[in-house]
């Protein structure tokens, strides 16, 4: 991959966030140029599963993977995000379908893979959590699972986690076994350094296949993350990565 890129950071919304990528607008540039970033590691047909990673939460990761995913289909690309947060998940409200008939129905037998893949109006299909489960480790961890996702890897070209933040959740330490290529999102003046550096390393000794950071911000005027203020915006450098993403507005 090139070097870094140097261009303006998006405002995304926190709390709703939203699908800016269209065929007529744009406002997705930058998210095109991830686009044809994870098409180009994934040419050879070797890499066909992304999982996107934080540090913490409030950085605008499903955002950056539901946009990216639009992004794919407009390009022709048959993409599936799953969504793994299982504690805070969004991708259904993101793409306006019901959090039910999921993951969880699937591992307890309720239903088959084809009837939890859910269509949406931007071309994109989702396979969303479900009911909530205790112990998503157990879900994780079994055939069932693997299972599932080889069969998407067969019927998508690619597929897409949204996974909770690294240092606040360790179901990474499972799924990663499953993902080819790891795509981090960072928040400039969320994240402090030293926590983007503890969890790229804790990813590393799991998956090092790194395509690289979307670096993110919030155009709000104050923070009001539960993890801090302002700090320097320089901590991406710590990812070491080929190459860095800056999603504009």
């Amino acid at each position: 991959m090139a070097g870094k890129k140097n261009k303006k950071l998006e405002h995304f919304d926190n709390d709703v966030p939203k699908i800016i990528v269209s065929e007529t607008s744009g406002r997705g540039e930058s998210y095109y140029r991830l686009k044809d970033n994870i098409i180009y590691s994934s040419d050879s047909g070797k890499n066909k599963v992304f999982q996107f990673e934080s540090a913490i939460s409030g950085e605008g990761k499903s955002t950056v993977v539901s946009n990216t995913a639009v992004a794919l289909a407009l390009s022709g690309k048959k993409v599936v995000i799953v969504d793994l947060d299982f504690r805070r998940p969004k991708i259904h409200r993101i793409f306006s379908v019901q959090n039910v008939q999921g993951i969880a129905e699937y591992m307890l037998g309720e239903y088959e893979i084809k009837d939890i893949i859910k269509k949406t109006e931007y071309g994109v299909d989702v396979v969303n959590r479900g009911k909530a489960t205790q112990n998503a480790s157990i879900i994780f961890t079994s055939d069932k699972f693997k299972e599932l996702i080889e069969e998407l890897k067969k019927q998508y070209d690619l597929v897409l986690f949204d996974c909770p933040p690294v240092l606040l959740v360790s179901d990474y330490i499972h799924y990663s076994k499953l993902s080819d290529v790891v795509v981090f999102v960072a928040c400039m003046g969320v994240t402090r350094r030293s926590q983007l550096r503890e969890a790229v390393e804790l990813m590393k000794k799991h998956n090092d296949n790194f395509l690289g950071t979307v670096v993110t911000y919030k155009n709000t005027g104050k923070f009001s993350s539960r993890y801090g203020g302002y700090y320097n915006n320089r901590y991406y450098k710590y990812l070491k990565s080929q190459y860095s993403e800056e999603v504009n507005d």
